[in-house]
């Protein structure tokens, strides 16, 4: 955890809002992310999430940074959101675990170097130039978080068909990338 971060619970513990809505702007991307790849639809999500940051900011207390990360314990708050809402529905069909998982299990904010910005930067103008429909199912699938079905169920691809199609498109993000001069 950053020293920023630690100043910024520091500060969310004795009442400082414009701390929490500093922790808030943060981590909330992150959270919604891993939620829309959890199989909830957008605006699902967007009440879940703002569902895990209440929970966090009623329970900041009980935060120990001796035991690991704020990502990573409101991480816990959001699976824990994430799972009551499953569990109440009756079969979560868009839900891929391991996608969901990824969300959550990567570096803490991938833009915070300038080499990172340019390679997102970079990686944005090449989707740009996919065809219209690899595109489309790119976007899909990395933005919206949708998993193969939801894909499937978006497009009217039958799935094997959606799956070829994001290998197609991985493959030719990754020849443009190379030759961006990235990926080498």
């Amino acid at each position: 955890m950053s020293e920023e971060e630690r100043q910024l619970v520091r500060r969310a513990l004795t009442g400082d809002e414009a701390a929490f809505e500093a922790l808030h702007a943060a981590h909330a991307g992150r959270v919604r992310g891993y939620l829309l790849r959890s199989g909830f639809p957008p605006a699902d999500a967007d009440d879940l999430a703002q569902e895990a940051f209440l929970r966090a900011s009623k329970s900041l207390k009980s935060f120990d940074p001796a035991k690991g990360s704020f990502r990573v314990w409101l991480g816990a708050i959001a699976r824990n959101v994430a799972r009551r809402k499953l569990a109440r529905r009756a079969a979560p069909e868009n839900f891929d675990p391991e996608l969901a998982e990824e969300m959550l299990s990567g570096p803490p904010n991938p833009s915070e170097t300038p080499e990172a910005r340019e390679e997102i930067e970079t990686l944005g103008a090449c989707v740009g130039q996919l065809p219209a429909e690899l595109g489309r199912l790119i976007r899909l699938r990395y933005v919206d978080g949708r998993t193969t079905r939801g894909i499937a169920e978006a497009t009217g691809m039958p799935e094997a068909t959606v799956r070829l199609r994001l290998a197609e498109a991985l493959l030719t993000l990754e020849r443009l990338m190379r030759e961006k001069g990235f990926g080498e």
